[in-house]
């Protein structure tokens, strides 16, 4: 009973903020502050992966309402600045849709016209949206993928010495191909690095046997589905890695915790934010809406 409370208490609070505050007049004046203080450094996109992750900030007619017009959502707390966190309700379905593709320029012309008037130094996008806005030449830089990169790079770290992992320990980058994972592995070097992608043609059959039986740490930087397609051929002691949103479903971490596999799950960067994100996600902030700052620490969590 608790828990539908709390739960209609934000949506009523959301939904009130942008009833009374979604507006330009609004966004000028806290920019002319912004501008004196310096304390909005970014702005941040985001959109549900699933129905489940929109009902735990709206309710079902703003759902309808932001499909292609951002709400204000949330505040973000990092390293001393603060982000403005937006929301829409379409979803990668629709990203990908050539049909839709003004409604993505549309998205993005509108939040670099609220940087603007609210004195922010960035915009950063959600999920595969980076990606996409990008190959469509719809934007021409994507500081989240590199942000994110480094990220998975500490995280790998920060769970080889959890794992009392040697620094030599190989990693198999799923998606080491994509936006991302281009990155992350330029980030890790060549060298103990093996990369698996879609998009070159790779499947199964190009699993690293070579390594049957070692200790070695698996990262999901593609799809949330590449866990399932590759889980039978991850062999019992591999440490498992997941970077991608949402995090696994419940019964592929059954299946890895029968082959005595831990897996984590990259929560996101130390950071607070109002209100808190939901499931795998409470407790820090995205990689995506971070902003690169010197002392930026990682959270990851062990999910079985």
């Amino acid at each position: 009973m608790f828990k539908i409370f709390k739960l209609h208490i934000k949506r009523c609070l959301l939904e009130s903020v942008n009833l009374l505050f979604n507006h330009d007049w609004f966004y000028r004046l806290v920019g002319l502050v912004n501008k004196r203080i310096n304390l909005i450094e970014s702005l941040f996109l985001v959109y549900p992966a699933t129905g489940e992750y929109a009902l735990h900030y709206f309710y079902p007619h703003m759902i309808r309402r932001h499909v292609w017009r951002p709400g204000p959502s949330g505040l973000l707390w990092q390293n001393g600045k603060l982000s403005i966190m937006f929301a829409i309700s379409a979803t990668n379905g629709q990203f990908t849709d050539s049909q839709n593709v003004e409604h993505l320029r549309q998205i993005a012309d509108h939040m670099e016209k609220l940087r603007l008037l609210l004195g922010a130094r960035r915009k950063t996008f959600a999920g595969t949206l980076p990606g996409i806005l990008y190959y469509r030449r719809i934007i021409r830089e994507a500081p989240e993928a590199d942000l994110t990169a480094q990220v998975v790079s500490m995280a790998i770290n920060l769970v080889k010495f959890r794992e009392s992992l040697g620094a030599e320990t190989p990693v198999i980058i799923l998606g080491g191909k994509g936006f991302i994972g281009r990155r992350v592995v330029k980030l890790l070097g060549k060298d103990r690095v093996y990369s698996l992608d879609v998009q070159d043609g790779q499947n199964q059959a190009d699993w690293p046997d070579n390594l049957t039986g070692k200790r070695v740490i698996v990262v999901n930087i593609t799809l949330n589905s590449a866990l399932r397609d590759y889980i039978d051929l991850i062999w019992p002691g591999t440490v498992v890695i997941n970077e991608v949103y949402p995090e696994p479903e419940a019964d592929i971490l059954e299946r890895l915790d029968g082959k005595d596999c831990n897996c984590y799950h990259i929560v996101g960067v130390q950071g607070s934010s109002l209100p808190s994100f939901p499931a795998a996600y409470e407790g820090a902030i995205p990689c995506c809406a971070a902003w690169p700052s010197l002392s930026m620490g990682v959270v990851v969590q062990k999910l079985n």
